[in-house]
């Protein structure tokens, strides 16, 4: 191998390091995957799409799919062409997908059989040249049939010699809870220092595995455990999609020794009969992010004396930012900082400034910005949004944050979710908090609306645990003295169900114009 060529072509070289050993689990259809069949698969793809696709370094190469082993070959396959793999979430509308689809032009889109309806319907107004059904269907379509790639004839060692660290590798979109999502670009130094901050922070070793809960649209779910792992020998688990059954199952009989999820993931697993008798020992930690996690679903899995900690990160800037460090805290000690995101994860660069860049002290509020090798390019096509959140090589987060006389990092709320009751700046995280403490609250999401006398008050969206009734007054009086009295919310609606998105973020945009 000679230039850059080792940018990016890590099946190579973990599967020169272990090629028998076990790399991806596909749970659904109950097949292993060896290193050495990754980077086979890896290269059979790789040069199809150089020799039949005719794809160039740049082009861009879209999914609309749910968790499968073909997105792990294409990540390795981009690097080996140079290309940059795109994800799409699948659940968003055609409308959407259309708008992302025509902005960033992939050149050909691999899709699953389930979403044929929704393809079918883009075709007509988006240009690809060339489209791909997965594997796993027997009916063959039209397209080319990725069963068909696979027993291309050429599988030899194939590489990219023209990288460069900088050079974009994935397209990963942000959480698109407030209009269309984002394409933000990451490049091979992006993914490569993410990857490794995780295995230091972490103490990842060939002997960890994971199951993926979260989509692979989804920075999380390829950047805080599924790469980490694959680079340094790890396994993970897949499958087509989240099932709360399902996942304590595979936890059981898997046994993983690492987990990432969002709140509503857990609340859903904690909800299941099945829970109680879930086998967890395997498990090393378990680390919730994407949005606040309510302390009652910690409280379940330290009950089983589970290492439950909270992490955060953004799409732009990592994601791998701040987390407890479960190595380096006993139970108690997680319990005691239970609401902290942790501290600075390798490589971050990190401030929390006010409204004019000045770096405020500690236990002062402010917005929370990153620097450094992990952070994103910028967005697809897109120099507006990036010259807002890209200052000076700094990521302005728009997360209002402090932090502790111990180190410890803080998450507030978000900037433009503040609003003002009476000259008070009120938080919705700090409410939402006190209020999930509440027995029998399910979800919970505080707005502000307008009020003649105090500007703004604030407004609480809830919905109760199954078979529970919860009232207004109820909550009312269950915040007295807990936080200030301007900060109880002077109204609350009881709601079946909160909207919340593919990830499982609750949609505070909607909330406001539903119930604002």
């Amino acid at each position: 191998m000679e230039n850059n060529s080792w940018i990016g072509n890590y099946s190579f070289f973990r599967s020169r390091i272990s090629p028998e050993k076990e790399a991806v689990y596909d749970y659904d259809n109950e097949i292993h995957y060896t290193y050495g069949d990754l980077e086979n698969r890896a290269n059979t793809l790789a040069n199809f799409l150089v020799e039949k696709v005719h794809v160039k370094k740049g082009d861009r190469i879209g999914f609309c799919t749910r968790n499968c082993i073909e997105l792990i070959d294409a990540y390795f396959a981009t690097a080996k062409t140079g290309t940059i793999l795109v994800t799409y979430n699948q659940l968003l509308s055609e409308h959407e997908l259309e708008k992302m689809i025509i902005n960033e032009k992939p050149k050909v889109l691999f899709y699953e059989k389930t979403f044929k309806d929704k393809v079918s319907n883009l075709k007509l107004k988006v240009q690809i040249e060339k489209y791909i059904v997965l594997a796993g269907e027997s009916e063959k379509l039209e397209e080319l049939h990725y069963e068909e790639i696979l027993d291309y004839k050429n599988s030899s060692y194939i590489e990219c010699n023209g990288l460069n660290l900088e050079d974009t590798h994935m397209i990963i979109h942000t959480g698109g809870t407030t209009g269309t999502p984002k394409g933000a670009m990451l490049s091979y130094k992006c993914l490569l220092f993410n990857a490794i901050s995780e295995m230091v922070t972490y103490n990842l070793t060939s002997q960890d595995s994971t199951y993926v809960m979260m989509p692979l649209f989804h920075t999380g779910a390829w950047n805080v455990l599924t790469l980490p792992l694959l680079f340094v020998g790890g396994r993970i688990i897949i499958n087509k999609s989240f099932d709360p059954q399902l996942a304590l199952k595979v936890i059981n009989d898997e046994k993983p020794t690492t987990l990432l999820g969002v709140s509503t993931i857990f609340r859903m697993m904690i909800n299941q009969s099945e829970f109680e008798a879930t086998d967890f020992s395997s498990l090393r930690w378990i680390l919730s992010g994407a949005a606040p996690t309510p302390v009652d679903i910690m409280e379940k899995f330290w009950e089983k004396d589970l290492k439950f900690v909270l992490g955060y990160g953004m799409t732009e800037a990592g994601p791998n930012n701040l987390s407890m460090v479960p190595d380096d805290l006993g139970l108690e000690g997680i319990k005691e900082k239970y609401d902290s995101v942790g501290k600075p994860m390798f490589f971050n660069q990190v401030k929390i400034v006010d409204t004019k860049g000045k770096e405020v002290g500690v236990n002062e509020l402010g917005e929370i910005i990153w620097k450094g090798p992990l952070t994103f390019s910028g967005y697809w096509n897109n120099k507006e949004e990036t010259s807002n959140t890209l200052k000076d090589g700094w990521v302005y987060t728009g997360d209002i944050a402090r932090k502790d006389n111990e180190g410890f990092y803080y998450i507030v709320g978000r900037k433009k979710n503040m609003f003002i009751s009476g000259g008070e700046n009120i938080y919705p995280p700090e409410v939402e908090k006190e209020i999930y403490k509440h027995p029998s609250i399910h979800e919970v999401c505080v707005i502000g609306i307008p009020h003649k006398k105090w500007g703004e008050v604030g407004k609480a969206i809830v919905s109760s645990k199954s078979g529970e009734i919860v009232e207004e007054k109820e909550i009312k009086e269950f915040l007295k003295g807990k936080i200030a009295s301007i900060k109880i919310p002077r109204y609350v609606e009881i709601v079946d169900e909160l909207p919340k998105n593919s990830t499982g973020k609750i949609k505070r945009e909607v909330i406001c114009n539903l119930y604002g």
